[in-house]
């Protein structure tokens, strides 16, 4: 059994002029766990976005929580709001921009897992 809590992860804070929070729930590279994904939540300030890119051999899954704004994949922009789920083929382009007044807040999943071990602080 594995128990993440929110409040107890060191966020990540990604550099400008893509600044964003993200904290990393589950990984292979925390706990010991042999788990094939990482999860984890991410925030976007209003006006900020993550940078575009892709992920070769990751598919990345988000669900909304809470916040608005638009998700740029291959080139198609998708407004995304809240209780939405949206998914990135793996080796897509895509980027996520808050271009409202609130946080944007989602949870991310990469399946399987990999991308999400640069935001790790403090691995177990």
């Amino acid at each position: 059994m594995i128990i993440s809590k929110l409040k107890d992860v060191e966020p990540f804070w990604s550099a400008p002029p893509h600044h964003r929070k993200l904290r990393v729930l589950l990984s292979p590279k925390l706990k010991n766990s042999n788990l094939n994904l990482g999860l984890g939540v991410f925030e976007i300030p209003p006006g900020e976005s993550g940078n575009a890119h892709q992920h070769p051999g990751e598919q990345e899954t988000w669900y909304i929580l809470s916040g608005k704004g638009k998700l740029m994949i291959d080139g198609v922009t998708f407004e995304i709001e809240p209780d939405m789920v949206i998914t990135a083929p793996k080796g897509i382009p895509h980027q996520i921009l808050n271009d409202g007044n609130k946080a944007l807040k989602a949870i991310f999943i990469f399946t399987p897992a990999g991308p999400e071990e640069e935001f790790i602080i403090n691995k177990d």
